[in-house]
């Protein structure tokens, strides 16, 4: 199988780097990274850099039990520093967390292709699925930044393969039902319609094409949310509540695929 980012095969990505994602802290919390799953191997791996090779030495390889550690929430996980000049950006460190079982030790040199660990969900990983958070930052103490060209795949939710041509492409935007869900909301006033409205764009849901107003009679009053990680249905969820809504008139949630 040809390796897809981090993974052999097929990859789903689930949760987006660049938001403030409700898996944390009530949506108060910065995502740094990209959550990952191998739809096709759960070996995580060493990834290239907008296709080329890439090189580093593992300074990291350990779960942190110490909570007053923010690192504890990784789990299992993997620091790889990168060889110096090979990339033209300001990372140097790539992060590969939650893992289930480690493959490398620390100071051991890597290249891409390598495996580095089993994904898992060790740690506080969201969701309760089997996934690796990967994260990329220009010095270990810092945030994360965008890791697109590291993931080999787009900053997006959607399931991603290999064309016939050998080269990576998204080939569905439809997730495959472990951790997605699809909710519609409504009908609603015009001032609970304003709440989820904003709170879409706080998810950055509607610039994604994840967030939608029904059309017809109803327009402006039935929203449709999905597909959907389960910390933004969450987020959703509690909306619903705080407004005294129901399953049974003004919202229902299903499970996708």
């Amino acid at each position: 199988m040809k390796q897809t980012g981090i993974f052999e095969g097929r990859a789903e990505v689930l949760y987006n780097y660049g938001r403030f994602g409700w898996t944390r802290n009530y949506g108060k919390t910065w995502h740094g990274g990209i959550d990952i799953v191998g739809l096709d191997s759960d070996k995580i791996r060493m990834p290239y850099y907008d296709g080329k090779k890439i090189t580093g030495t593992v300074t990291r390889a350990r779960i942190v039990t110490n909570r007053a550690d923010k690192t504890w929430e990784w789990g299992w996980y993997v620091c790889v520093q990168l060889d110096a000049g090979q990339t033209p950006d300001t990372v140097n460190f790539l992060y590969f967390c939650h893992c289930a079982k480690l493959l490398v030790s620390v100071g051991q040199k890597i290249s891409s292709g390598d495996a580095l660990g089993i994904m898992g969900n060790t740690g506080n990983a969201a969701g309760g699925y089997e996934h690796c958070h990967f994260e990329v930052r220009a010095t270990a103490t810092g945030t994360g930044v965008d890791p697109t060209a590291y993931a080999g795949i787009s900053n997006a939710v959607g399931v991603y393969g290999t064309a016939g041509d050998g080269q990576t492409e998204q080939i569905s935007e439809t997730p495959t039902g472990k951790t997605m869900q699809c909710l519609m909301i409504g009908p609603l006033d015009s001032a609970a319609a304003a709440k989820c409205d904003a709170l879409a764009d706080r998810l950055a849901l509607a610039s994604v094409g994840r967030y939608a107003t029904l059309p017809g009679a109803d327009a402006g009053k039935v929203k449709c949310v999905g597909a959907v990680s389960n910390g933004d249905a969450v987020s959703f969820y509690q909306l619903a509540e705080a407004e005294g809504w129901t399953k049974d008139n003004k919202y229902l949630a299903r499970y996708v695929g």
